[in-house]
């Protein structure tokens, strides 16, 4: 009995005992553990600051020629929660791609990411106090270095004097490189008369509605660019083509008649709609217009490109685009942003590729356009003075279009096209305003451009186009990549 009250009190004691070290053990464990939460959350914190979305209020953009790198003096952002950090939406629209840009504002950065090539990057600062971002922002854009300098070289050449040039990765809505050469008399983010890019809307809506009747021949008389009231129905005899030639010549009769007898108003307006012309095709651009009258003879015009629709260069771009696999891509030109702190801020996530048309009916689309460059209105750009292939053997499908506009006054000349045209790496629009005196159609200029892409020391392969389409690296989101994990194969 008496060891086991011995026994009893020594457990007792002993409980006393390891409870006065429990406790200092426990005091020194949860000092350890909230030294450890404290430093974690922080961290956790600022990568959240980083990666979520939200809209910075009572910020703004320095206007052009004041400073562009002075700190804003706005607050701190506080750490006690999480805080959403995205740019303003005035640096989401930015679009610094004048000549002049190039020479001053944007400088070439490399090292960024050893995997990447050298990028465009701008130093932007902000302007206004309260707002949580800290400036200057970095922005870094998706342009090449090596292919903008190569474009400035080939408009320099072609002494284009008001003009842009845009070239586009169709799998990923990445552009590659976009040069403006007078944003003052020509801005890059207005519309301008679509012209005969309308033809490739008109013959996909009426192979994809009536494709039994868009093979027919057309049949027309006199000049094929010639219009009249006349001449937009089918005549009983006279010249006839195939839909394919017609659309490798530019015939405005043939589509005339397409419009009015075979697609209608209502299948052409819904087909403009849906490849994107009625809305904005990115930040800072504004939709395109269309106007189809009220008679046979104003969609006739509307249906080949004389009258009646206003686009911009980037919805020329993205009509390229979607010639390669049928499917609308949003293009994007900034890669990423980070601020004075080196925190990378939340782009705005991008819609999905959206369905236009089957990947069959791109692919006939394309096949007809090859035509374009071989027999047809571009032919001239796409051979050299032997009369050679200037690309060996990769084709191009690509689309001419041209019209006198007043708004501003001049000659509107287009082209549009896609290389290679079996398998599409490459998307390109180039677009003129020219007075009574140019020297490079546009054609000459796309032609000139994917020259650069896929030739080196006189010889044309597809792959070169990799070395401006690759990986840009690991330093920028993934999701906001044309890598394997976001390109569409």
């Amino acid at each position: 009995m008496r060891s086991g009250r011995r026994g009893r009190r020594g457990g007792a004691t002993l409980r006393r005992r390891m409870s006065g070290r429990g406790r200092a053990t426990l005091l020194a464990i949860a000092l350890m553990v909230t030294f450890a939460l404290g430093y974690g959350a922080s961290g956790v914190v600022t990568e959240g600051l980083a990666r979520l979305h939200s809209s910075a209020s009572g910020v703004g953009l320095l206007r052009r020629g004041e400073s562009a790198f002075a700190v804003s003096s706005g607050a701190q952002p506080s750490l006690t929660g999480p805080v959403a950090l995205s740019p303003p939406s005035e640096i989401l629209a930015r679009l610094p791609v004048a000549v002049q840009d190039y020479d001053s504002t944007l400088s070439v950065v490399d090292g960024l990411d050893p995997a990447a090539p050298p990028r465009w990057v701008e130093s932007v600062s902000l302007r206004g106090g309260g707002g949580p971002l800290v400036g200057p922002l970095q922005v870094e854009y998706s342009f090449d270095a090596e292919l903008t300098r190569r474009i400035l070289e080939v408009l320099d050449r072609g002494r284009v004097g008001r003009g842009h040039v845009i070239v586009l990765d169709p799998s990923s809505g990445r552009l590659l490189a976009y040069v403006s050469t007078d944003v003052g008399a020509f801005p890059p983010d207005r519309s301008y008369p679509a012209a005969s890019l309308v033809k490739v809307v008109t013959a996909a809506a009426a192979l994809s509605g009536s494709p039994e009747e868009a093979s027919r021949p057309c049949v027309y008389r006199g000049n094929q660019y010639r219009l009249t009231r006349s001449r937009v129905y089918r005549p009983k005899s006279g010249n006839r083509v195939t839909l394919g030639r017609a659309l490798a010549t530019s015939n405005n009769q043939c589509f005339a008649q397409l419009a009015v007898n075979t697609v209608g108003s209502e299948a052409l307006l819904a087909a403009i709609e849906n490849f994107g012309w009625l809305e904005g095709p990115a930040p800072g651009h504004p939709a395109g217009s269309i106007d189809p009258g009220k008679s046979d003879y104003d969609l006739a015009r509307l249906g080949c490109g004389l009258s009646g629709c206003r686009i911009t260069p980037l919805h020329a771009a993205q009509l390229a685009a979607i010639l390669a696999r049928g499917e609308r891509v949003t293009p994007w030109w900034i890669d990423r942003v980070l601020d004075a702190r080196g925190m990378e801020l939340a782009l705005p996530s991008r819609p999905p590729p959206r369905r236009v048309m089957s990947e069959a009916l791109a692919g006939e689309l394309r096949s007809m356009l090859v035509r374009t460059t071989t027999r047809g209105t571009a032919r001239g750009a796409f051979r050299d003075r032997r009369g050679r292939a200037r690309l060996g053997g990769i084709q191009v499908a690509g689309k001419t279009g041209n019209l006198t506009g007043t708004d501003p006054a001049g000659r509107y000349e287009w082209f549009i096209g896609v290389a290679p045209a079996g398998e599409p790496s490459i998307a390109v629009a180039v677009l003129q305003l020219q007075g009574n005196l140019w020297w490079s159609k546009s054609s000459q200029i796309a032609a000139d451009v994917l020259v650069q892409i896929f030739c080196r020391r006189g010889r044309c392969e597809p792959g070169l186009a990799a070395r401006f389409t690759g990986d840009l690296g690991t330093t920028v989101s993934p999701v906001l990549l044309s890598d394997s994990s976001a390109r569409r194969r």
